[in-house]
């Protein structure tokens, strides 16, 4: 039984992951800015500490008497919260506080597809991220992922704002190449990794067992609802907020067919068979 120090607790795959920790008999610690989303662990035995995960002595003092730490706190959009303060001094405040705290292993989540490239800042941030957590010299293992799915979250909300009108919207061509992987999937791999010490020093990228596009991925979407609308695409720049505009156009280079079970030696869920299930909507009671 480990005990384990969770950041991003409460975010789309942090959930996830938090359950995960728990189901698996861990111990685990939360860190959060508001202890209220934090019930559903604390109600499983999971001890609540409120802070600020970019704050530094705050993150040090909750390492304490821990094991190892998870970190999955990023930021996809500049705003609130910048690229620059949540991925890329995040993890430099992540290693310090790891090793101030002298705990024995950090996972760190990135983005597969992380790379300098003036193209896309968020991915640069990843990269930035990730270096500066490398800096900091602690032993630690990074997790790169391809687009994570769930029941709830994620591209679904971005899918739902799609819908408008008569048409279903996809920004650019839809063509993008991805390799999406379950969040429950993508928990048991980062939960996993904690006990694979051959991994530390090494970034691993991780995706599902298909190579899909994200017109594909959107029409599991429709289909699962019943959704029977014309499908639009149109140029970003005349998208009026275009939430879905990085995912769609930019491509997530694939992982390897074979990315988890050469890892970690099971094979992960397709997300082809889940979704029409899984993304239908439940009927009102």
């Amino acid at each position: 039984m480990a005990r384990i120090l969770l950041l991003g607790s409460t975010g789309f795959v942090g959930r996830g992951v938090a359950h995960k920790i728990l189901d698996g008999g861990h111990q685990l610690r939360v860190l959060v800015r508001d202890p209220m989303t934090a019930a559903a662990f604390k109600v499983r035995g999971a001890q609540v500490v409120v802070g600020d995960a970019l704050d530094p002595a705050t993150v040090t003092q909750a390492a304490q008497g821990t094991e190892h730490i998870i970190s999955l706190v990023a930021v996809r959009r500049n705003r609130p919260q910048s690229y620059l303060a949540v991925n890329v001094d995040g993890p430099r405040i992540l290693g310090g506080a790891a090793k101030a705290a002298g705990v024995r292993s950090v996972v760190f989540v990135s983005a597969i597809g992380s790379k300098l490239d003036p193209h896309y800042k968020y991915y640069t941030s990843r990269w930035m991220g990730e270096q500066e957590l490398a800096r900091t010299g602690v032993a630690g293992t990074i997790l790169r992922f391809s687009f994570v799915l769930a029941e709830e979250g994620g591209i679904l909300n971005d899918f739902e704002r799609a819908i408008v009108g008569p048409f279903a919207i996809i920004p650019g061509s839809g063509q993008a190449k991805m390799q999406p992987i379950l969040r429950e999937d993508a928990a048991r791999c980062i939960v996993e990794a904690i006990a694979r010490p051959e991994l530390l020093g090494h970034i691993v990228e991780l995706g599902g067992p298909e190579v899909v596009t994200y017109e594909t991925i959107f029409d599991w979407f429709l289909h699962a609802r019943n959704i029977k609308k014309a499908k639009l695409k149109l140029p970003v720049p005349l998208l009026l907020g275009p939430a879905i505009a990085m995912e769609a156009l930019s491509t997530n280079p694939p992982a390897g067919i074979d990315s988890v079970s050469s890892q970690f030696g099971w094979r992960p869920s397709a997300p082809s068979s889940w979704a029409p299930v899984n993304w239908a909507k439940k009927p009102r009671r």
